[in-house]
């Protein structure tokens, strides 16, 4: 496609969509389920899908671009990493913490990956940062991890909130924003591995 003009347009629509669902998936959590955004609740485990998609995607475009590969491979780990602590209460039956080396043998093997093979590595990071959709990824990845920390503050809701709804305002806040961030990476995620295609050519 090569209107600018539509071309935009698709990105907004497309971004808003993210946007809408994350808001819907809340609405579903607690105005339909009476949930309060706990561990197992809708808002986690779409995220959990969307990270095992996003790490997903990544691994298998290592496998198909050999060129390519220790590039793909380190963000599949990377988000693999992710998906690992967000699933930490499971990983927690087995004991607390238990996570943490489970993250640590992935970051482990997709660094080590990376290392004895430069070439890819270096070739698979330059094709993921040159790519139109990269900035997508890391707005998305801002949003997880910096936007959605900052306003779970504690301490924000508790100033602005007054009785027992404090931690529900702070995990809706907290999870939706999060859920929103994983949508923007698992999109960018599809156009970066959909082929050659960048993410302005939809």
């Amino acid at each position: 496609m090569k209107n600018p003009i539509i071309k935009q347009a698709i990105v907004f629509v497309t971004l808003a969509i993210c946007a809408a669902f994350s808001a819907g998936v809340l609405f579903f959590d607690v105005v339909i389920l009476k949930d309060q955004v706990k561990e197992i609740s809708a808002t986690e485990i779409i995220q959990e899908l969307f990270l095992f998609a996003t790490a997903a995607l990544f691994f298998i475009h290592s496998r198909r671009q050999k060129t390519l590969r220790g590039g793909f491979i380190l963000a599949a780990g990377f988000f693999g990493c992710m998906l690992i602590r967000e699933l930490d209460a499971l990983f927690d039956l087995i004991h607390f913490g238990a996570w943490v080396y489970f993250a640590s043998l992935l970051a482990l093997y997709s660094l080590c990956w990376a290392a004895f093979t430069p070439k890819t590595t270096l070739q698979g990071l330059n094709a993921l940062v040159a790519d139109d959709a990269f900035p997508v990824l890391l707005f998305g990845l801002v949003v997880i991890l910096v936007f959605s920390r900052l306003m779970g503050l504690h301490y924000i809701w508790q100033a602005a909130i007054a009785g027992d709804n404090v931690r529900l305002v702070k995990n809706l806040v907290e999870e939706g924003t999060e859920l929103f961030g994983y949508s923007l990476c698992l999109l960018a995620a599809i156009r970066l591995c959909g082929g050659k295609k960048s993410f302005h050519d939809a």
